[in-house]
């Protein structure tokens, strides 16, 4: 059999990249874009994250292809060529880290408090499950949780993302939790954007270990525990919370960092939040000074003591936008509150 002409491999190479284009940009995404509730208006965003996401895919023969064009072209001695190949390589190999690698890697980060009370909390929030975010991953954070020794379970709101048609079974990895969750719902669970969808994940998680507190206090024997709505259904009014006796520390939970801005006057301990993601692809200073001066958001990733009170901002579990994480983990946040730490 006669060997292939330098034009036949080139025509062959191309015909493989757009079969591998129609498969897992085209195809892949068309046969799964019917199993996510997706308002009309976003149905063509939703498909182009669907072919980023399983698109991917493709990073992995294309850093293949240019390693070995740049170990080629540095034997012929090209260099210009063979630097390009080269510099193609590296970000092919980050992309493929920040989409196959990191997103996979769930940590636990611990984080020291001064408080008057010592209590161990587990805090997650923004697990995102639908459209980039899956059961397995979910199941994964449930067992990890279920490993850590705690006082406390909380999530900071935005349980979905894209939603699955079939909310209870992609939900269905919380049931499994050995421990209570105290929960508060996110912009994207209040069709924020998306459909709405807070009434679904409510129905979905009956009888199940997660309790919602929206706009209400829990009474624990040494400490109240109360929620929030979402700054951005614009019912995160916090006059409640003036009311209560102050026998006793206050923890806060809520979805976004501003909802700190409706906590004027009230006596708390901590505040918690979630919705930052840490920026999910975080760059030293330039992801801060996006965050400030994009969203007005000053509280991206950890502690902060603040001229209103302590908070603490955990940059969640799942991903949105694009299906990337780089220097930002998913993390499980557990905060050792404690008496004795100044």
């Amino acid at each position: 059999m006669p060997a292939l002409s330098a034009r036949g491999r080139r025509w062959l190479l191309g015909g493989a990249w757009l079969l591998g284009i129609a498969v897992f940009c085209v195809l892949w995404p068309a046969w799964e874009f019917p199993r996510f509730t997706i308002p009309p208006q976003l149905h063509l965003e939703a498909f182009v994250q669907l072919a980023l996401f399983h698109g991917a895919w493709l990073l992995i023969p294309l850093l293949a292809q240019s390693t070995l064009k740049a170990f080629v072209r540095f034997r012929q001695r090209r260099k210009l060529r063979a630097t390009g190949a080269a510099a193609l390589a590296v970000v092919c190999a980050l992309l493929i880290y920040a989409r196959f690698v990191e997103p996979n890697e769930l940590v636990v980060r611990r984080t020291l408090i001064p408080a008057p009370i010592n209590l161990d909390i587990a805090l997650v929030s923004d697990i995102h499950v639908g459209r980039f975010t899956r059961p397995a991953k979910l199941a994964q954070m449930v067992r990890k949780l279920d490993a850590l020794h705690v006082d406390l379970v909380l999530f900071a709101g935005d349980f979905t993302y894209g939603p699955p048609n079939d909310l209870a079974a992609a939900l269905a990895p919380l049931r499994q939790l050995d421990k209570p969750m105290y929960a508060v719902l996110g912009n994207h669970d209040e069709q924020l954007p998306g459909p709405p969808v807070a009434q679904r994940i409510e129905r979905a998680l009956a009888g199940s270990p997660v309790h919602f507190i929206q706009h209400r206090v829990v009474d624990f024997p040494d400490f109240r525990l109360a929620g929030l709505y979402d700054w951005w259904t614009g019912r995160d009014d916090a006059a409640f919370l003036r009311t209560l006796p102050r026998d006793k520390p206050l923890l806060i939970l809520m979805h976004q960092p501003h909802s700190l801005r409706a906590l004027g006057g009230v006596d708390f301990t901590l505040a918690m939040a979630g919705h930052t993601h840490g920026g999910q692809v975080h760059i030293p200073w330039l992801t801060d000074e996006v965050f400030r001066l994009t969203r007005d958001e000053r509280y991206v990733d950890g502690y902060y003591d603040t001229p209103t009170g302590k908070l603490f901002v955990t940059p969640g579990v799942g991903i949105t936008g694009l299906p990337l994480r780089f220097d930002c983990p998913p993390t499980i946040d557990v905060l050792e509150l404690r008496r004795d730490v100044h």
